[in-house]
């Protein structure tokens, strides 16, 4: 059953993490997405049409690391206004301990961390993509971008499922295409095409042979073709964009991913540290807020300046905690999971020992 202090507690930190929210997406939304989007407008001519799109699509990614943000300056902001207000002084005479006071702010800083992590496995993902998406569909409105050598593996249930090459792209045209289609992990068929056109949202074959393979990989019987329509998930943009993002894919399917290139034999470890921080970011939720209770308790931190202030300067330090993190575990100093913890736990570790000084 909720009791009254944990009402009480949870209503006044909901008007400054609402500030917190507007105030940091204000800023770095302005400075990470809106001022390069301003420079392309007047200086590349890009459409306002397609630039606000863009705004809006880049957005999440900002929004993920706001959500800390606004529960540090929330935690600060509410626990200075309780001190300087003399309220944390009568739950004490009350017989409530600073430890009870703070849970419930504790609690919701533990479920803002499970939002922020739910919005950065669904939302931040399908975004990233229709940014990509629409950046590729301006580029190639203006002129096709030629690319040579491109190379594309489709995984499917965690195993390897197809390889496509081809020699040239440029646009929806592909020249000089193999597919190597796999089954149980064995090499099954293979398709040699001269070219390969995206047309009404599939791909056309032209001028191609098939080779059917038996189960101990030696050549069964082959399959010319003039044309032949081929079903693929990938379109045209999927090939021009290259490999996918880490910020693309949700946590699932970043580690089939790291699977599949281990598997090839590729150093993974940048994207151990990008998986981890998948992670990591959503809890500095709970963490900050860990930290900016004890910290509120100080009175004169209730100007909502002070403590804007204080919170820039923290995740400031957090942020470049996290930048040297992730230097060390990519120079395999540490491990990619300690890269991606370490200001959380630098953070968290704080946060209690602050606490509970404060608690004495």
């Amino acid at each position: 059953m909720i009791k009254i202090i944990d009402r009480y507690i949870s209503k006044e930190i909901l008007d400054p993490f609402l500030f917190g929210l507007a105030s940091f997406t204000l800023i770095l939304s302005a400075s990470m997405v809106m001022f390069e989007l301003v420079r392309a407008v007047v200086l590349m001519g890009m459409p306002l049409s397609v630039a606000g799109r863009l705004f809006l699509f880049r957005l999440p990614s900002v929004i993920v690391y706001i959500f800390p943000m606004a529960m540090l300056l929330a935690s600060i902001l509410t626990f200075a206004r309780l001190s300087s207000d003399k309220e944390i002084t009568a739950f004490k005479a009350a017989g409530i301990s600073l430890y009870r006071v703070v849970a419930p702010v504790l609690i919701i800083g533990f479920l803002v961390s499970l939002i922020t992590l739910a919005f950065y496995e669904v939302v931040v993902p399908e975004a990233s993509k229709a940014t990509s998406e629409l950046m590729l569909e301006t580029q190639l409105a203006k002129s096709p971008k030629l690319q040579e050598n491109v190379f594309l593996p489709e995984i499917e249930n965690g195993q390897l499922r197809r390889v496509f090459y081809a020699r040239k792209l440029e646009g929806h045209l592909m020249e000089g295409v193999i597919i190597q289609e796999f089954l149980d992990g064995k090499l099954s068929q293979l398709i040699n095409a001269k070219t390969a056109e995206w047309k009404n949202d599939s791909w056309i074959f032209r001028d191609g042979i098939t080779y059917l393979l038996s189960d101990s990989g030696e050549y069964k019987h082959l399959i010319k073709f003039n044309e032949q329509n081929i079903l693929i998930k990938y379109s045209p943009s999927d090939f021009s964009s290259g490999e996918k993002k880490p910020d693309e894919l949700n946590y699932y399917s970043l580690k089939k991913f790291i699977a599949l290139k281990k598997r090839m034999g590729v150093n993974t470890t940048d994207l151990e540290i990008q998986l981890n921080m998948k992670l990591a970011i959503p809890f500095a939720c709970f963490v900050f807020t860990l930290l900016g209770a004890p910290l509120g308790l100080n009175p004169t931190r209730k100007s909502s300046s002070i403590g804007l202030g204080i919170s820039v300067i923290i995740i400031f330090v957090y942020y470049v905690i996290m930048f040297l993190g992730m230097a060390a575990g990519q120079l395999e100093i540490i491990s990619p999971a300690a890269a991606a913890w370490l200001p959380n736990i630098i953070t968290a570790g704080l946060g209690a020992w602050i606490l509970y000084k404060a608690g004495q």
